[in-house]
């Protein structure tokens, strides 16, 4: 994409290189298309738009959950390191 968006001279950045599912990069390239600028401003706006919730991301976010070790739920099964 050739557009004519640059950061001003100076301006400090550092370099993100990551994984994304072939959808999001479709919304990031149709965004670029439909407003003529590059990646790096799509995500940069995307970022910037949301504001930290009392959990400190932005509200209604669905972020991939991670799951939890519950060590206390399972504390009264007998293990077999335990066993006679």
């Amino acid at each position: 994409m050739s557009s004519q968006y640059r950061r001003p001279r100076g301006t400090p950045v550092v370099a993100l290189n990551l994984f994304v599912s072939p959808e999001v990069k479709n919304r990031i390239d149709t965004y670029g298309a439909n407003a003529n600028m590059p990646i790096w401003a799509i995500v940069e706006a995307a970022i910037l738009a949301g504001e930290p919730g009392a959990n400190g991301v932005p509200e209604g976010w669905d972020l991939p959950g991670q799951p939890s070790l519950d060590l206390d739920a399972d504390s009264d099964k007998e293990l077999p390191i335990n066993s006679p």
